[in-house]
């Protein structure tokens, strides 16, 4: 009995410790929870925290970015080609952008010729111009993105060889799709050079050098639109026209093989060539958006300096793409290769513009820089642009602004890396070349040529007021684009950390 009632006391308490053992578990476990959820709270009072010191400090820091400060030209990888490497590479770059442009113009002497072997009109065989420009424009918004991903030499070569196909079988055309379709994958291939060009510039090219060697590489931009009207005019005075694009190949084949043997990878780090690393592949696909340079437009600047190429590009085309039309009826011109020495004069000019506009935009940027004591902002290129682009229009004023608009877009919004040249690109030959090619004829035909170049003294005017609007007030437009960066990043960043429910 006894035993029994022992018994009984030892599981009464034996049961009543594994209760309080149990309630003590159940008391941790709620404690856990609630320092759990504590824990996140705090963390959250801390990000608001950090939000709230980012919002405090982000226009001293913002001033900082906006500045550029020239610690950049201390950069050792600037070191890491010879200076007759880098002379070669800009060499080989301006030579690669001659080749477009030269192609864009060049048929024009001989457009009467063409139509006539393809059975249509000489305005149906200048549409093709306008279309032309507006593979320009696409190119670099479709191939720019590749090259920091697969390599800069790679794409440059590779557009090379394909404008290089192209330009074959626009040769060999026998009817007029045919002829519309390779014109247009010529262009495609034909321009990458241009913003990937500018992008290795930027890699081996100090800041305070580029507005020279930018000048440069545009005097072979410049000189195709001038100088392969007057080849195209010797050509087809003495031969067929296909002759032309026969020509044009050979310079392309030419350069393709300056590119793969002359040209080295200039990126700091190919994203490709990482990938390959880690994974052991031969080949990685690096999924990219071909759109990603139009978002380059969300910032004002970006909006501005595409006023100024628009301007300038509208221009262009508007003086040079009528030239035989206007010029040989007046003058009773009665062959192609009088009216193609027309292109001399603007030709001239061009490469004057181009080639003392990159050191006059240099030039700019160093007095400035003195001005505020070794503090350099890139709007201090524009300002070589106000009184060509303005008063000297007809004699230095489109090459000269585009060596310093160039020079702007590589330096003002970094985080844009080539997206932002690239963006310059497609808004100057969609926006520009596309539609003066395509409607030029048509306004001399209807309004006349003194209203014609009215309104293109109009829109260069327009332009010269974005670049105006950039100087007075792109440095607080910069802060801007910069903070709306930080924050789309920061934002970014806290999606990517935050756990999936």
């Amino acid at each position: 009995m006894v035993a029994s009632e022992s018994l009984s006391s030892s599981s009464s308490s034996s049961s009543s410790a594994v209760s309080e053992e149990h309630l003590d578990l159940e008391s941790v476990a709620t404690d856990l929870h609630n320092y759990q959820i504590q824990a996140v709270n705090n963390e959250l009072e801390e990000d608001a925290l950090e939000l709230v010191s980012l919002n405090k400090s982000v226009s001293k820091e913002l001033s900082k970015i906006a500045t550029l400060p020239p610690l950049a030209d201390d950069d050792p990888y600037y070191d890491k080609f010879t200076e007759l490497e880098k002379n070669l590479f800009v060499f080989i770059i301006g030579f690669t952008n001659f080749l477009s442009p030269l192609s864009n113009l060049a048929f024009t002497p001989a457009i009467p010729e063409i139509a006539s072997d393809l059975n249509t009109t000489s305005q149906m065989i200048n549409i093709t111009n306008a279309i032309f420009n507006v593979f320009m424009a696409i190119s670099p918004m479709m191939l720019t993105p590749l090259g920091p991903i697969y390599g800069k030499k790679i794409v440059l070569f590779s557009s090379t060889l394909g404008f290089v196909i192209c330009t074959i079988l626009t040769a060999v055309s026998v009817n007029l799709p045919m002829f519309f379709i390779f014109r247009a994958l010529s262009a495609f291939s034909g321009t990458a050079c241009f913003s990937v060009g500018g992008n290795i510039v930027g890699d081996i090219k100090r800041p305070k050098e580029r507005g020279r060697a930018l000048g440069w590489i545009l005097i072979g931009t410049q000189l195709g639109p001038c100088f392969g009207p007057v080849m195209g005019g010797i050509i087809v005075t003495y031969t067929s026209w296909r002759v032309i694009f026969w020509v044009i190949t050979g310079l392309a084949a030419f350069d393709c093989g300056l590119i793969l043997i002359c040209l080295k990878e200039t990126s700091r780090i190919v994203i490709a060539t990482e990938l390959k690393k880690r994974t052991g592949k031969k080949f990685v696909f690096v999924k990219f958006n071909p759109f990603r340079v139009i978002t380059a437009f969300k910032y004002i600047n970006m909006i501005f300096a595409a006023m100024i190429s628009m301007s300038l590009t509208y221009n262009m085309y508007g003086l040079l793409t009528p030239i035989r039309h206007v010029i040989n009826p007046r003058f009773n011109l009665s062959t192609p290769l009088l009216g193609s020495l027309f292109y001399l004069a603007p030709g001239m000019g061009y490469m004057t513009g181009a080639f003392f506009g990159g050191y006059y935009a240099d030039y700019m940027t160093k007095k400035w820089i003195d001005k505020r004591n070794g503090i350099r902002v890139p709007e201090d290129r524009l300002r070589a642009t106000v009184i060509c682009h303005g008063l000297l229009q007809p004699i230095l004023g489109q090459t000269v602004t585009f060596t310093a608009v160039n020079a702007y877009c590589v330096d003002c919004l970094p985080h844009l890396k080539g997206d932002a040249i690239a963006s310059n690109y497609v808004a100057r030959y969609i926006g520009g070349g596309a539609i003066s090619s395509a409607t030029c004829l048509i306004q001399i035909n209807n309004i006349g040529i003194g209203w014609t170049s009215t309104i293109s003294a109009f829109v260069l005017w327009c332009g010269c007021l974005g670049g105006l609007l950039l100087i007075v007030f792109g440095a607080k437009l910069r802060e801007r684009a910069v903070e709306k960066f930080e924050r789309e990043k920061l934002r970014k960043s806290k999606d990517a950390g935050s756990p999936e429910k």
